[in-house]
């Protein structure tokens, strides 16, 4: 029997936990998409709360309304740019592994530094050393797929 490329294609077909496991594929970058834009458009809303006084259910819509409305921009601008999943990839390989890791881990050195023992201390160190290295690396893979994709052009 040969494997097939994909995972998901490697499942029996009418299993439930096929089906779970393929909505859960399909579903999981809508909802990190949205959670990603969440900072963005919470920043609206916050903005739009405080210079209208409208009802409750008005706000409500208009929230709905600008939330959609900035998914169907970054789409739009995803079209029109052909790069752009490569500076979003450039961004994300540079910014996640800073928000996620460096930066909790050096808050967290800075703040208890006299009360860590010498052992937790060089894990921290250590985990802040292979996040550079690894945020490094995805930013130089990121840059070469933008600048091999420019090329093929």
């Amino acid at each position: 029997m040969a494997t097939k490329d994909q995972v998901t294609l490697n499942m029996p077909l009418h299993s439930i936990t096929t089906k779970i496991v393929l909505w859960m594929t399909v579903l999981t970058p809508m909802f990190k998409f949205a959670l990603q834009l969440s900072p963005i458009t919470t920043s609206l809303e916050v903005s739009l709360y405080k210079h209208c006084k409208a009802s409750r259910n008005v706000l409500y819509g208009l929230s709905t309304l600008m939330r959609s409305a900035v998914l169907a921009c970054i789409a739009i601008f995803a079209m029109i740019f052909p790069y752009f999943e490569y500076i979003v990839a450039f961004v994300g390989s540079s910014m996640t592994m800073a928000i996620c890791l460096l930066f909790p881990c050096s808050f967290y050195l800075k703040i208890f530094w006299p009360k860590l023992r010498p052992r937790t201390k060089a894990v921290i160190l250590i985990l802040i050393i292979l996040g550079t290295i690894i945020g490094i690396c995805g930013t130089i893979v990121s840059v070469q797929g933008l600048i091999t994709k420019r090329k093929s052009s």
